[in-house]
C-alpha cells in the first residue's frame, strides 16, 4: 500500500485548525497575538533586540513593533538602548512581565499535563517524540532553504 502523505498533511491541517478552535486549547493560547510566545522567549533569553524576536517568532518587524508597544503599555517589557549600538534597542521583561509569564506558563503546563495524562504514559511519550521529530525536520528544511 502506498501512503498518500499529501492527504495525511491535509488531515493534519484540518485537525490543527479544529484544535485551535477548541475552548480548552484556546485556554492554552492565553494571550492574543503572540504575547505569550514573546514573553516566553524573553523569559529564556532575558534581553533581545526586536529583530531577533521577529525572526524567532517568524513575524514581520511591523508586527513585532506593535506587539512590543502593547506589551510596553501593559508594563510587561522595557526597552533600553543597546549598549553595543546606540541606533538599536534591546527588550527585556519587567518584574510584572516575569511574574505574568511564570503564572501563565504554570496554567498552561497544568492544562497540558492533564491532556497528556489522558493519553496515558506510552501515547504521551510517543506524542512528544513525534512532535520533537516534526520540529527537527522543520528546522532542517529551513536551514536547507537558506543554503
Amino acid at each position: 500500500m502506498i501512503m498518500d502523505y499529501r492527504a495525511l498533511a491535509e488531515q493534519l491541517l484540518d485537525l490543527q485548525a479544529l484544535l485551535r478552535l477548541d475552548p480548552v486549547n484556546q485556554q492554552v493560547s492565553i494571550f492574543e497575538k503572540g504575547t505569550f510566545l514573546a514573553l516566553q522567549y524573553l523569559s529564556h533569553q532575558k534581553t533581545v533586540n526586536p529583530k531577533e524576536l521577529s525572526q524567532q517568532m517568524a513575524v514581520s518587524s511591523a508586527r513585532i513593533a506593535a506587539l512590543l508597544n502593547h506589551m510596553e503599555n501593559e508594563g510587561l517589557i522595557v526597552r533600553s538602548p543597546d549598549p553595543n549600538d546606540n541606533r538599536q534597542v534591546t527588550v527585556s521583561l519587567t518584574a510584572r512581565g516575569e511574574q505574568l509569564i511564570k503564572k501563565k506558563k504554570e496554567e498552561v503546563v497544568n492544562i497540558m499535563a492533564k491532556a497528556l495524562e489522558e493519553l496515558g504514559p506510552e501515547e504521551a511519550e510517543i506524542y512528544l517524540r513525534i512532535q520533537t521529530k516534526f520540529l527537527t525536520n522543520f528546522k532542517k528544511k529551513k536551514q536547507q532553504q537558506r543554503i
